[in-house]
């Protein structure tokens, strides 16, 4: 929730007429503060998929060349790689630190281990632990206990992490190319009689007024209920140190 501060002024609020037997005190019964309230909204006719068509064919009358090939198929598309990405990171060596006060990175010690399924149906057992202790200090996540490449380049899953003692961190991993987890091959189109009509907007009003601590304004309080510098002296038996030049 964002927080949002504002100061009131007072004293366009205080009684400053002499006749007024209100006089020095606050009558506003209410403040007005301008919040600012947002919404959310959806275009009904947003973009939409249609089914791929495997086959389509070329124009060569008018030297019109489409972006699909013809008579493939979408697994046509898919280019499974093995490509090895890497990257500078931030490090992470806390996420393999124990609870070990003596020993805290454990050598080949399993932090955390978890199955997953991986794009093409496998079931991965993947751990978290550290995989060398020298430079660059070598730490992975996710990657399959089995993997006899387990902390090198090599390794098929998984995310691998090397700390060196210049304090830079790269990470690397094996990219998964062109699959079916992350390829759509489909028209893109909007229904016509969509457009220009938008959902009912969701607004948020959720807002909390904190009055906040207002003691700092106590002797700016007392001083309206005083109207002479005698009164000034005497009020709350030396409340005011009233010095006497």
């Amino acid at each position: 929730m964002e927080l949002i501060k504002r100061k009131i002024l007072l004293e366009d609020s205080i009684d400053r007429n002499y006749n007024s037997p209100t006089y020095g005190t606050i009558t506003a019964s209410t403040f007005y503060v301008n919040i600012l309230l947002t919404q959310n909204y959806d275009d009904m006719g947003m973009f939409s998929d249609v089914a791929f068509i495997p086959v389509i064919g070329i124009n060569t009358s008018e030297n019109k060349v489409d972006v699909r090939l013809t008579g493939k198929t979408v697994e046509s598309y898919y280019n499974i790689g093995d490509n090895l990405i890497k990257t500078r990171s931030d490090s992470y060596i806390e996420d393999v630190k124990s609870y070990d006060n003596k020993d805290f990175y454990k050598l080949n010690f399993d932090i955390n281990s978890e199955s997953y399924i991986n794009y093409t149906g496998k079931t991965i057992n993947g751990v978290n632990r550290v995989t060398y202790l020298g430079d660059p200090i070598t730490y992975v996540f996710d990657v399959d206990k089995n993997d006899k490449k387990i902390g090198t380049t090599g390794q098929i899953s998984g995310l691998l992490y090397q700390d060196y003692a210049t304090g830079e961190t790269i990470a690397s991993y094996k990219g998964e190319g062109w699959n079916p987890t992350n390829t759509s091959l489909s028209a893109i189109t909007k229904e016509e009689y969509l457009l220009g009509i938008t959902s009912t907007p969701t607004v948020k009003s959720d807002v909390f007024v904190d009055r906040g601590i207002t003691t700092i304004f106590e002797k700016h309080f007392k001083l309206s209920e005083i109207t002479n510098i005698n009164e000034l002296g005497r009020y709350g038996r030396g409340y005011f140190n009233v010095v006497k030049y």
